[in-house]
């Protein structure tokens, strides 16, 4: 019984430091994220538009990806609003 408490403890405080060192990493994105102006970010989208045509959804979901993978959360954000931009441009 007590091997099953301490490893449910050991999860348990792992999840909370997982989510500590999230927060961490990811704390003043959205701030920083709002002094880019709507502007920027629909250029962004014309120009990836104008680059690869039908495909320049899938090419803002990839570069949000490769932000993401390596660690760049603000870079992910923004290239996320890129995508939405896209996708009302493009309907």
């Amino acid at each position: 019984m007590a091997g099953l408490f301490l490893t449910l403890f050991a999860v348990g405080f792992g999840i909370f430091v997982l989510c500590m060192v999230w927060s961490l990493l990811n704390r003043g994105a959205k701030s920083r994220r709002a002094l880019l102006d709507q502007e920027t970010i629909d250029n962004s989208a014309k120009d990836l538009i104008s680059r690869y045509g039908s495909s320049a959804n899938m090419e803002a979901a990839k570069l949000s990806e490769q932000c993401l993978s390596i660690g760049d959360f603000e870079g992910e954000a923004v290239w996320k609003l890129v995508k939405k931009v896209i996708t009302r441009l493009q309907s």
